[in-house]
């Protein structure tokens, strides 16, 4: 996605509509201003970890990931946003979200589906790389079972960024209803 960036100096005479971002990597520091609603629509739609291709005015593009967020607490708008610049061919780690797909053995039996990791952060082989979603099948999991990060499959050249060992999606036992007792009234 592309996100057309000005050169800013300061956020003061920052024009309206527009907010201001900094995008950095451990060589480089600069500070952009982009259209807030435009910024709004492609967060939406990439989140944390798609790619963002700034394309600043003058030629220059800097292909680049949502680092942070500042919200206005009132407002719920955005005022301010990080990018972390990546280069191209060059490996980065970055979180991608997990979706299931299929219904599992132990929520048919009754269980309850847990997901513990929302998250899995993997090593991708450059910034296109990046898968937008991880797509986990769950249809064979049992109460009590558990799908690890080490069991999930991961997209051609992606490697696994977190600890093999970690669980990621569970099936809960169901809670069993406690009977309620009723006493008697006494009678006098």
């Amino acid at each position: 996605m592309e996100l057309k960036a000005y050169p800013r100096q300061g956020t003061k005479g920052l024009a309206e509509g527009m907010l201001p971002v900094v995008a950095y990597n451990k060589n480089s520091n600069v500070s952009l201003s982009v259209d807030a609603k435009l910024f709004d629509r492609i967060f939406r739609q990439t989140s944390t970890h798609g790619l963002i291709e700034l394309v600043v005015e003058g030629g220059e593009t800097i292909p680049a990931l949502v680092k942070a967020v500042q919200m206005n607490k009132r407002t719920r708008k955005p005022q301010h946003v990080d990018f972390f610049a990546v280069t191209y061919g060059q490996e980065i780690e970055a979180p991608v979200p997990i979706h299931t797909t299929g219904k599992a053995k132990g929520v048919i039996e009754g269980g309850i589906l847990d997901i513990l990791v929302h998250n899995l952060h993997i090593i991708a082989p450059g910034p296109r790389r990046i898968p937008q979603e991880i797509v986990v099948d769950v249809t064979k999991l049992e109460i009590g079972g558990v799908i690890s990060a080490g069991d999930i499959t991961l997209p051609e050249g992606c490697k696994l960024a977190a600890d093999k060992a970690v669980a990621v999606i569970t099936i809960l036992a169901p809670q069993k209803m406690a009977e309620a007792v009723v006493e008697a009234p006494i009678e006098a």
